[in-house]
């Protein structure tokens, strides 16, 4: 008993710094800021006018990420920034966050693919795919 216990205890000592350099790793690589690379949106212009999606993609355009550390990233629209908490999981390579005064809701900001953060929204009057690369 005493030696199955030390050896769990030391595998869990040995693991930990390999587990730590995955994440740090990770969290290196999504450090920094990142801006819009494209927008596409597909709206129905039955219901939107041109010049309201005009100022959709034009908004869409300002936004910026900015991911301080392995855990906090800041969305940043115009004159607004919101703190926010990040996870990506690594087998999907799906980007969740979440406010900082929300403490379980988590969203999906989009998927990494490639060097980007491709994310889409679906809403009543069409589809907007943004996607985003790391610029500094």
């Amino acid at each position: 008993m005493k030696k199955t216990l030390f050896f769990l205890i030391a595998l869990t000592i040995l693991t930990f710094p390999m587990f730590y350099a995955c994440n740090s790793g990770q969290s290196s690589k999504m450090t920094g800021v990142w801006t819009v690379d494209n927008v596409d949106a597909q709206f129905d212009e039955a219901k939107v006018n041109p010049q309201t999606l005009q100022q959709v993609v034009e908004m869409e355009k300002q936004t910026l990420l900015k991911f301080i550390d392995d855990s906090t990233m800041h969305i940043i629209m115009g004159e607004n920034t919101f703190r926010t908490f990040w996870n990506l999981d690594k087998e999907t390579g799906k980007l969740f966050y979440r406010f900082e005064d929300s403490k379980t809701s988590y969203n999906e900001l989009g998927v990494l693919i490639d060097g980007l953060i491709v994310a889409e929204s679906t809403t009543p009057v069409g589809i907007i795919k943004v996607s985003y690369k790391k610029t500094k």
